[in-house]
């Protein structure tokens, strides 16, 4: 299988950001108060997450444009207002989109 260039542009982006997230900042110390620690402990790995979400969206969109959408819609929904965490979050989101596709393809 050859990938194109926005698939290698996209992989290389989330690598990055989950380098910027999980391994930088052990080897370097930001001082931040406690209130701006707790707001980016909460709103980072949601971020990660929904990147990962439209990521998996724009993949899949040309497949199965209205499962994809809806599975992120949800995704997004569920880890914007729960703390369901991430592999029940996944499960949800992939169900969604496997049971939309199955159902639209009759």
């Amino acid at each position: 299988m050859d990938m194109s260039t926005p698939v290698l542009l996209a992989i290389a982006a989330l690598c990055a950001t989950s380098f910027l997230v999980r391994i930088l900042p052990v080897f370097v110390t930001l001082n931040l108060d406690d209130s701006t620690r707790r707001i980016l402990e909460r709103v980072l790995p949601t971020a990660v997450f929904i990147n990962f979400a439209v990521y998996i969206l724009y993949s899949e969109a040309t497949k199965a444009p209205l499962a994809a959408t809806v599975a992120l819609v949800l995704v997004a929904g569920i880890a914007v207002t729960t703390r369901l965490g991430l592999i029940t979050t996944a499960v949800l989101g992939s169900a969604c989109y496997y049971l939309l596709q199955s159902w639209l393809a009759g």
